[in-house]
């Protein structure tokens, strides 16, 4: 399964046959015309917050080195 997203308005275009990839890089977005580029993210993959940002979080620590 293979995919691609437009980089102007982020739609995604899902291929699950094999060698259609590169007709669908080939193509404009069919959305808008804008630039596509393939597609890292999988279907039911979820992305989870972190608890804590880690600009946010208390310095840690650190031994002084030797």
């Amino acid at each position: 399964m293979d995919a691609v997203r437009c980089l102007r308005c982020g739609s995604t275009r899902w291929s699950y046959l094999t060698g259609t990839l590169q007709r669908l890089l080939a193509e404009p977005c069919e959305e808008c015309g804008g630039p596509v580029v393939r597609e890292r993210r999988r279907p039911g993959a979820e992305h989870a917050a972190p608890d804590l940002e880690r600009r946010e979080r208390e310095p840690a620590l650190t031994a002084p080195r030797r």
